[in-house]
Parts: structure tokens; sequence; C-alpha cells
């Protein structure tokens, strides 16, 4: 201050603040830099599993349609029966028929990648909107899926199962499985007056109409694993 340089302090002082200023946003930018590269490696490794584990579904669920459809068609051929002669009927295989319509066929997605994601509220490393979005959409049409599933399971074992127990053999139904146990039944049962039945027309087409109602939502999400599988590849 003697001197008079106080002044040339002042701009010493400044330009090192500044400098300091500087050093601490590039290092916030490599800082950001650095996250967003690694936000970015991540993004890439889930789509990469994401298009793998839907194109494993896409396998999954065309097998389980061949099986559900198979069991509509069965269905389909016992319901032209209904009101038919005995000679009519001799002619088609009605234990195996049975069989095909009450088979039951499961299946299991390959989700623990979009588990993971949802989960660990890692969705937000997805930053396309189109992905997310057909994420969301897999997860509502998943659980409308699962509940039609249920309905057919619940309406055959729980309605048209206990229906036919005094009406038709399941021991000469499951001579089709190769079982043990299977064979003629030594009862020797008529299914003449089940076709002849109001109420077994009334179960089957409620049968159906559960099966028609899953197969529906199952070639939505045929439709739905393709839009994703395109929206993943890269």
């Amino acid at each position: 201050m003697s001197e008079n340089k106080t002044g040339r302090y002042f701009k010493y002082a400044i330009g090192e603040i500044i400098l300091v200023m500087i050093g601490i946003l590039l290092a916030l930018q490599v800082n950001n830099w650095n996250q967003n590269r690694i936000e970015q490696s991540e993004e890439k490794e889930v789509i990469v599993k994401l298009n793998a584990d839907f194109n494993e579904n896409k396998k999954v669920l065309n097998d389980y349609l061949i099986d559900i459809k198979s069991m509509r068609n069965s269905e389909e051929t016992l319901m032209r029966l209904i009101g038919a002669s005995k000679e009519e009927l001799h002619e088609h295989n009605l234990d195996s028929l049975f069989y095909v319509t009450f088979s039951t066929s499961e299946f299991a997605f390959a989700d623990n990648t979009i588990k993971n994601i949802m989960q660990s509220g890692k969705l937000n490393l997805l930053k396309n909107e189109k992905i997310t979005d057909l994420l969301y959409k897999w997860n509502s049409l998943s659980e409308i899926r699962t509940i039609r599933v249920a309905k057919l399971d619940s309406w055959a074992n729980n309605q048209f199962i206990p229906y036919l127990l005094d009406k038709i053999s399941f021991k000469q139904i499951d001579i089709t499985s190769n079982y043990s146990w299977s064979g003629k039944s030594k009862v020797k049962p008529d299914y003449y007056p089940l076709f002849q039945e109001i109420a077994f027309e009334n179960y089957l087409d409620n049968h159906l109409w559960y099966n028609q109602q899953v197969i529906e939502r199952c070639e939505e999400t045929d439709q739905l694993i393709d839009k994703i599988i395109e929206a993943t590849k890269q």
C-alpha cells in the first residue's frame, strides 16, 4: 500500500480466483462427461440385453400360441359335433379331442432385464422415449394377459372339468400322454348323451370365449414384442 501497488495485487488476486473457478468448472465438466460416458455404456448394455430377451420371448410366445390355438381348434371340432348322431361321433377320436382341449401349456418370459431396470430405478438410463413407452405398455399388457390366462385356467378346473367328471373317461383321455395308469375304461362310458345336452354346449362355448381372449392378448403381445425388438436393434 505504501508503494501504491494495491491495484496490481487486486488484479493478481482476481486472476487467481478466475483460474480457480475455471479449474473447478473444468473438473465438473470432466466429471459430467465421465458420468455421461458411464451411463451411455450402461444404456447400450441394457438395450442389448433387452433385444436378446425379447428375441427369446418371441420364440416362447410363438410356441405357446401354437398350443393354445390347437386347443381352440379341438374345442371348435367338439362344438360342431354337438347334436351329432352316434355314427358321426364314432368317426372322431373324442378322447383325443378332449385331451387337447384341456391340455395345459405354460410359458415363462425372459424378463430379468426389464425387472432389474424397473426395480432399481434405472429406467431413466434409457434416453430413447420410444423404448421406455414400449416397456410401460409391456408391463400393462402382461398384467392383462396374466389375468386372462388365470380366468381360463380357473374356468376349466373349477367349472368345466367338474361338470364332465361323470360324463367322460379321463383315464381314456390320458392315453394320449402314455401315462402308466391310462387306458381303456372298463365302465365303457357313452359320450353320446353328453353331445345332446345344451349345458355341454354352453360350457364349451364359454371355454372357447375364455380361450379366444387369451389368444387375442397373446397376439397383441406378439406385435408388441416385434416393436420392442425393432426399437432395441442396434
